[in-house]
């Protein structure tokens, strides 16, 4: 379904203090393998970037519907939905879609929604049904509230490429690979490992580093689509630039970092556009 039958139209690797910082983080990320699509970090990225895209009128919608749990950014709720995990398990389809990397003969190597969204339990699903609630006026003030919580995350993770790829090893969580030197796993890396080490803790000032990098061009042209396309974007990049690449020994070479922080950077950037563009259809 197009997001605009909802409520819008889609219109250094060899630095030693480098080393430490990933060495300390890729301990951290890989302590914990069910790690959440692009980590504390990159959800706070991602909300901090829309917030710089609202329009007056949204930002003081979005405020108003903060205010009721007496919070102030986007950013305080960007990861509720990974919070709420462990008490509402059911909740855990939500958060990715299976787009099989290597599909049998004759099937889609795309997004297709019988095969990968069975009982609309994806990320795609979810996103579409919360945009639906967060756009209606008919729903509470604490609905509303709810599916903003939502549509902030979920808009998130259908940007993390392994969040929409299905490799059978859960999101690359079963993918062991060397890291700087240190044993860790590929949805690790993906999540955090590439990501923290060049927010350095200031995720604002990496956000508006990165917002301010946005051309009106390209503001434009990734407020296109919707979340079936931004799905298949980032399945496009776990095929062709993750697995694609991926070292057989699983050895993940120095230069690694360098040449995946832009892609990331550039997926952290595209979901914030986004972000802001489907706040500011919603809540006009």
């Amino acid at each position: 379904m197009k997001m605009s039958t909802l409520c819008f139209r889609m219109q250094t690797a060899n630095n030693p203090r480098t080393k430490a910082l990933v060495a300390a983080f890729v301990v951290l990320v890989a302590s914990n393998v069910s790690a959440l699509a692009w980590g504390y970090e990159g959800h706070r990225i991602i909300a901090e970037i829309a917030e710089q895209f609202l329009e007056p009128e949204t930002a003081h919608r979005v405020r108003d519907l903060l205010a009721i749990e007496n919070r102030t950014t986007l950013a305080e709720v960007s990861t509720w939905a990974d919070e709420i995990r462990p008490q509402h398990p059911e909740t855990r389809r939500w958060h990715f879609v299976s787009i099989p990397i290597h599909p049998n003969a004759g099937e889609s190597s795309g997004y297709d929604a019988v095969r990968d969204c069975p009982q609309q339990e994806c990320v795609v699903a979810k996103i579409e049904e919360f945009v639906r609630v967060l756009a209606d006026p008919r729903a509470s003030q604490r609905q509303r509230l709810e599916a903003l919580k939502y549509v902030v995350h979920f808009i998130g993770d259908v940007h993390q490429p392994l969040h929409a790829a299905n490799n059978d090893d859960r999101g690359g969580n079963d993918v062991a690979v060397t890291f700087m030197g240190h044993q860790t796993n590929l949805h690790a890396v993906w999540n955090s490992a590439i990501i923290g080490p060049a927010v350095k803790g200031d995720e604002r000032a990496y956000a508006l580093r990165l917002a301010g990098d946005i051309t009106l061009a390209k503001r434009q042209q990734w407020s296109a689509g919707s979340a079936v396309s931004w799905a298949n974007e980032s399945y496009s990049i776990a095929v062709h630039m993750i697995y694609g690449q991926l070292p057989h020994s699983g050895t993940l070479p120095d230069s690694y970092e360098t040449e995946a922080l832009p892609i990331v950077n550039q997926q952290l950037s595209r979901a914030g556009v986004r972000l802001a563009m489907v706040l500011n259809t919603c809540l006009r």
